[in-house]
């Protein structure tokens, strides 16, 4: 029974590695393009795990994964009025941006 545990996660677990470095940055790219309302100019993950986006308005995102920038969209959307960020960072304990129009926040995670 444990055998066919351990196959079925293993299995899982494939799967959900099965996107290709390309398919993931594709994803991230179009999410950010949304949320700084400019061309994408440098997309990276450094070694710490980290997505870091520059935008062609000089508008950048640092957060630590994918869940991060669908929850940007909700703060977009509830903060900044849907115009985009200039700066968002994702801190241990909360998120920290500016949107567009230059207001300033510190939200709890």
């Amino acid at each position: 029974m444990k055998r066919i545990f351990s196959v079925i996660i293993l299995s899982m677990l494939l799967g959900a590695c099965s996107k290709s470095v390309d398919q993931r940055a594709d994803e991230y790219v179009d999410v950010s393009f949304t949320l700084c309302g400019a061309k994408v100019k440098a997309f990276s993950q450094g070694d710490d795990g980290k997505i870091r986006v520059v935008c062609d308005n000089e508008s950048y995102f640092l957060v630590k994964n994918e869940e991060t920038l669908a929850y940007m969209h909700e703060l977009n959307g509830a903060y900044c009025h849907g115009k985009g960020f200039r700066t968002f960072n994702e801190r241990s304990s909360y998120y920290t941006f500016t949107c567009m129009d230059d207001k300033n926040f510190n939200i709890p995670k």
